[in-house]
């Protein structure tokens, strides 16, 4: 709330579940239906905004949560942008038609293809639209888009590696195998799940070929990868793009300048 204040309108509020592993084994919590909690957080958080900005009684009552309670310590009352956008992350079917359903946003997984968009996410996201009487042009589609820049050859190497080694860490995920099946890489998803499973971290890249490279990585150029990232994501497969690289601040300057030229050019 205060960040959509400061910021005078341009916070974007971002959440997403994790998958059940993270959820139970790293982070310590229960897993429990996450979609169906993802919804009554979004709807529980706009109670909040409502009673902040119109002075609405709160009285929220779904499955997971119910909040009644707001006293004046506790209220931050109303300001000038109290239309917070709402992004969700989404991959699979239903997570992705609550983002079309109820948010102003989805940020699709960096493991994603131009097919995988075009056939399952944009499908997916219609159906959500389409309970709630929403068209495509009512949210917006951002990600990170794995980036090779090939302008120094020892940098373009070590990049290259990089999200090599990435891509076989989110392929090993039993959740994001929908990408994998749409291109028939089902078995080298299983494998890199059996892998990972073992720790075996520095074998996995070698199961990523230089077809799947193609389908999920950009290389070119820093001036020129604007121009392959525009015609990638060309026909409104995306709307908001940033760069999966790693990064250093102060590091390749002046590529980044030559990137954000071609983006405005």
């Amino acid at each position: 709330w205060d960040l959509a204040k400061y910021s005078r309108g341009r916070f974007v509020l971002g959440l997403g579940p994790q998958v059940k592993a993270h959820n139970e084994r790293r982070l310590g919590v229960k897993w429990e239906q996450p979609v169906a909690k993802l919804r009554e957080v979004i709807l529980a958080i706009r109670a909040f905004w409502d009673c902040w900005q119109d002075g609405t009684k709160l009285n929220f009552r779904g499955e997971f949560f119910k909040l009644t309670l707001m006293t004046p310590f506790f209220n931050p009352g109303p300001h000038d942008w109290p239309n917070i956008p709402i992004y969700i992350s989404g991959v699979n079917q239903h997570m992705l038609q609550l983002a079309g359903e109820l948010c102003q946003g989805v940020h699709i997984h960096p493991l994603h293809t131009a097919r995988y968009l075009q056939e399952f996410a944009l499908a997916q996201l219609e159906t959500g639209l389409k309970k709630s009487g929403r068209q495509r042009a009512d949210i917006q589609l951002s990600s990170a888009a794995f980036v090779v820049p090939t302008d120094n050859p020892a940098k373009a190497a070590a990049y290259e590696a990089s999200a090599r080694q990435q891509i076989s860490f989110y392929a090993s995920t039993p959740a994001y195998r929908v990408v994998m099946e749409l291109h028939g890489w089902l078995d080298i998803a299983e494998q890199l799940s059996h892998l990972a499973a073992r720790g075996h971290w520095t074998e996995m890249p070698h199961l990523i070929s230089d077809e799947m490279m193609n389908e999920f990585v950009i290389s070119g150029p820093w001036a020129e990868l604007p121009a392959r990232i525009k015609a990638k994501y060309a026909g409104g497969l995306l709307d908001r793009v940033s760069y999966y690289l790693p990064f250093s601040p102060g590091e390749n300057e002046a590529g980044w300048s030559a990137s954000i030229a071609g983006f405005n050019a």
